[in-house]
């Protein structure tokens, strides 16, 4: 979490990622917790975490998670997971017309230890962000003020 010096403040960015970050520790995710932001013409729009879709038990409270038993990385084993992504999830809290031209501020977290994980959408989550119109993305990549990285939307990587 960034905070600031003894006078000054923190970034709007920085801000946003900080907000990310708090929707993050609210995953129900035993393996990696994410928390999103969509921000349009500087007005938070919509927020979503990763878990379990709504009235379905979590992995936290099953107690286990598929994907970690199988010994499986980022990237593999969607299909077993049991989580809605928080990009899917602050997608599915708004509206079109709310996301064309937002940003989408994505933070992620160890859930072992708390510290801040290299934020990075999936390729099904590159899709829908393109899909919805964001115009870019930006990602939590270290502790400190300053330690995101922006990217257009386009860029994104969207298919293997």
């Amino acid at each position: 979490m960034v905070k600031p010096d003894k006078t000054g403040r923190i970034s709007k960015t920085d801000t946003y990622l900080n907000v990310a970050e708090v929707f993050a520790y609210r995953s129900t995710c035993l393996k990696r917790k994410y928390g999103a932001v969509i921000v349009k013409d500087d007005v938070v729009v919509s927020t979503g975490y990763n878990g379990s879709p709504r009235g379905y038990e979590n992995c936290c409270d099953v107690g286990h998670c598929p994907r970690m038993e199988l010994g499986m990385h980022q990237g593999d084993g969607y299909g077993i997971c049991r989580a809605v992504h928080a990009e899917q999830n602050a997608l599915l809290n708004c509206g079109r017309g709310q996301t064309l031209g937002a940003d989408l501020y994505l933070a992620g977290v160890n859930p072992e230890d708390n510290s801040v994980h290299r934020a990075k959408p999936c390729p099904l989550c590159a899709r829908l962000i393109i899909q919805a119109g964001i115009r870019k993305v930006i990602l939590r990549v270290g502790e400190r003020a300053g330690e995101y990285v922006e990217i257009d939307a386009r860029d994104l990587q969207w298919h293997m």
